[in-house]
């Protein structure tokens, strides 16, 4: 079956998301199976591409290898903050990813986020994937959210199924920030926070690639992440195999790192994605003199899962972001 484009209508702002839908051909289906349905949507952040990217490289792998099942496809859910390579929805400035499931009476960005929550909740998915990347300087993982609004016993449920389906993108898998910092940051307000708790349905964040623009490793890496996923459902034949950066043990969550006590130039000391003991040095700070103004140390036993991108540091700032055992 060819590819399916339509477009979701947004009002009276005069944007329309685009929305490509692929379904396995009959011929492909056993008798009565239709398959999983997964929702893949991308660039909720504006300037973060490698999603857009992703889903043109997978548009032709799907039709080619989808078994069962469909697959929805959004290339962007902020199309004015791609084209004017800004985070936010720039018609308000307000972060889209902290809005679901939207406000239909809202501000701009929170019709935005209704008018998307309701479209990806027309679908009934088993299983929503939002395409993020971090920093030039970082591994991709997966990025799994705290189910903080489901009951324990089915808490455990989704929350499995969603570790699962993550551990086969091939990916370092991470758990979000702990339950308190979670909520404070209005991440179960994100995209794939809300389906994993209002819709209790596995979701899962791939972070991959530098932002702004597409580069192909990134890209190849989140497709190849994608149908590993897909895999795991039964949708494609192919599995993922365990990305070169790929961090065993744990499990893993995500963690701010150790923060500057100094203003100067950072210099980090240390690659994304090798395991540290408490103390092994993380950065420098130094003066333009050359000077050195302060060593950064590991807090705790993790690793460096992306350098901040940024050169110039200030006194509390963060000089990465860290993975510590859950």
């Amino acid at each position: 079956m060819p590819r399916t484009v339509s477009r979701v209508a947004l009002g009276t702002r005069g944007i329309d998301l685009t929305l490509i839908t692929i379904a396995a051909p009959a011929e492909r289906r056993r008798v009565g199976d239709k398959g999983p349905v997964v929702v893949v949507a991308a660039n909720v952040h504006g300037d973060e591409c490698t999603g857009v990217g992703a889903v043109l490289r997978l548009l032709p792998l799907l039709e080619a290898t989808l078994l069962r099942g469909a697959v929805h496809l959004y290339p962007t859910l902020n199309p004015e903050g791609l084209e004017r390579r800004s985070r936010k929805v720039p018609e308000d400035d307000q972060d889209l990813n902290r809005l679901f499931p939207g406000d239909a009476a809202g501000s701009p960005s929170e019709r935005l986020a209704h008018a998307v929550w309701m479209d990806v909740c027309a679908h009934n998915p088993d299983l929503v994937i939002d395409l993020h990347t971090d920093a030039p300087a970082s591994i991709p993982y997966a990025l799994l959210d705290r189910a903080t609004n489901l009951r324990h016993g089915h808490r455990g449920a989704v929350e499995g199924s969603a570790r699962t389906i993550a551990a086969s993108s091939g990916l370092t898998v991470l758990h979000e920030y702990p339950e308190d910092r979670y909520s404070r940051y209005r991440l179960d307000r994100s995209l794939t926070g809300a389906v994993l708790n209002r819709l209790q349905v596995p979701a899962v964040t791939i972070e991959a690639g530098p932002r702004l623009y597409l580069d192909t490793a990134a890209v190849d890496t989140t497709a190849q992440a994608v149908l590993g996923m897909l895999h795991a459902l039964g949708m494609v034949e192919a599995e993922a195999l365990p990305h070169p950066t790929r961090m065993h043990g744990g499990p893993w969550r995500r963690d701010s790192g150790p923060r500057a006590s100094s203003t100067g130039v950072l210099v980090p000391r240390v690659a994304p994605g090798r395991l540290l003991a408490k103390g092994d040095l993380v950065a420098e700070v130094r003066a333009l003199s050359g000077a050195l103004l302060e060593e950064i140390h590991a807090e705790a036993e993790g690793f460096v899962v992306s350098l901040a991108e940024r050169t110039h540091v200030v006194a509390g700032v963060p000089v990465c972001t860290y993975a510590l055992r859950e």
